[in-house]
């Protein structure tokens, strides 16, 4: 789940640096995960499936003998890791949402475009969210198509957003300009406060997602203690399924 906790709001919280800079990092192997009422199925970068049923466990499909506390540590990852999946699908999910809609409320306040020059603007936000929504639910999650350049994808999704947005902006305001109704100092301040206005539409929005993903992180640490409990488990990855995850603040 490498990152899928905080850096899916690493762009949302643009200028918010404290936010930033308490960041969950976390980090793991590349994993598939897919959740049925029964059993916690969890596929390795390696290829190696790991099976939790409540306090029992499956290597590729062969149960395991574990010692009282190995039981107890698998009961715990599954249930552990089954409130995480959603919460995390949610979660990057949402914040993808609340940037899109703002962007788009920024737009509507700015511009005047018909239906589908504002899909078009949008457009790289709405596939993001598409990407998200099919990598990451309630019941499955890919890391490897999510969490390594997640950061990347909000990115590349947003900046070009913006981009068009400040172009088209700009271009109303130019023409407004040329005919004489605003000066070109005017014309700068506006634009420099285009970034400043999304900001502030996302800001309450952002902070409400950081507080859920800094709960969600100590969840992981969590996950994080009961696979270092399993490493013994014959077929059980040595590096464990998860990597170590540590508070930002605390690296």
């Amino acid at each position: 789940m490498k990152k899928i906790v905080l850096l899916c709001i690493t762009l949302l919280v643009s200028g918010m640096t404290a936010a930033q800079d308490e960041r969950c990092r976390v980090a793991s192997n590349t994993l598939e995960v897919l959740l049925t009422p029964d059993v916690l199925s969890i596929t390795a970068a390696s290829g190696v499936t790991i099976q939790f049923a409540g306090a029992a466990l499956m290597v590729d499909g062969k149960p395991r003998a574990l010692s009282a506390a190995q039981q107890e540590a698998t009961l715990g990852f599954d249930q552990t890791l089954r409130e995480i999946i959603p919460n995390a699908a949610m979660i990057a999910a949402d914040a993808t949402s609340v940037a899109r809609a703002a962007i788009a409320s920024v737009a509507d306040e700015l511009l005047v475009l018909d239906a589908a020059e504002k899909s078009r603007l949008l457009q790289p936000m709405t596939d993001l969210l598409k990407e998200i929504q099919t990598n990451a639910s309630a019941t499955y999650f890919n890391s490897a198509a999510i969490s390594e350049d997640l950061e990347v994808a909000m990115t590349g999704a947003i900046e070009p957003t913006i981009v068009l947005l400040i172009e088209a902006y700009g271009a109303a305001l130019l023409s407004s300009v040329i005919s004489g109704e605003l000066s070109a100092a005017e014309l700068q301040t506006r634009i420099s406060g285009l970034r400043e206005s999304i900001d502030q539409q996302i800001a309450p929005s952002a902070q409400a997602l950081k507080r859920r993903a800094e709960a969600m992180c100590d969840q992981i640490e969590a996950l994080q203690a009961f696979d270092q409990g399993l490493r013994a488990i014959e077929g059980y990855p040595n590096e464990g399924l998860m990597g170590d995850a540590q508070r930002a603040d605390s690296a």
